[in-house]
């Protein structure tokens, strides 16, 4: 039964992290011509980055925190405390957002009241083409766990309809 849990981790890990790029990405796409922040300058392009996990070891240790703990109770000895799952399975986790420090595009707009002395506004460095390829390669990461969650759910269901 921990395997089919597992996978309700996993996917539910992917739908987190995917959830926090768009939302990086909506961020970037409604901020595109924004030339005035609180830091001073234009705004400046967000990225996400991934960091794969193992996600064994994250159980495990989690497991290890549930088993101190004397509020819980393991009634079928299914938790591992004494051994450790195997084999190794990847997960992913938002690690860090990284912001673009690229140089800003100038356009000549001697009337902008953020123009410089030439004349010039630093407008950000984003790419709404860009945004939009990523927003949907995200978009289909998530419906990619989703169809993996609700796989993984029917499996559960299909075994404990077996049972009954």
């Amino acid at each position: 039964m921990s395997n089919f849990l597992n996978s309700f981790d996993i996917s539910g890990y992917g739908l987190s992290a995917q959830r926090v790029r768009v939302n990086a990405i909506s961020s970037n796409i409604a901020n595109a011509q924004t030339t005035r922040t609180e830091e001073g300058g234009p705004y400046r392009r967000k990225e996400v980055i991934f960091k794969a996990v193992d996600f064994n070891e994250q159980f495990n240790k989690a497991l290890g925190e549930l088993a101190n703990s004397a509020s819980y109770e393991d009634p079928l000895n299914e938790g591992g405390f004494g051994k450790k799952v195997n084999p190794a399975i990847m997960s992913v986790i938002v690690d860090k957002i990284s912001r673009d420090d690229s140089k800003p595009q100038m356009k000549f707009e001697p009337n902008h009241p953020d123009a410089d002395a030439n004349g010039y506004v630093a407008y950000p460095n984003v790419n709404p083409v860009v945004e939009m390829a990523d927003l949907v390669e995200a978009t289909r990461s998530y419906q990619a766990n989703v169809a993996a969650f609700q796989s993984a759910k029917d499996m559960a269901n299909s075994a404990i309809s077996l049972l009954q």
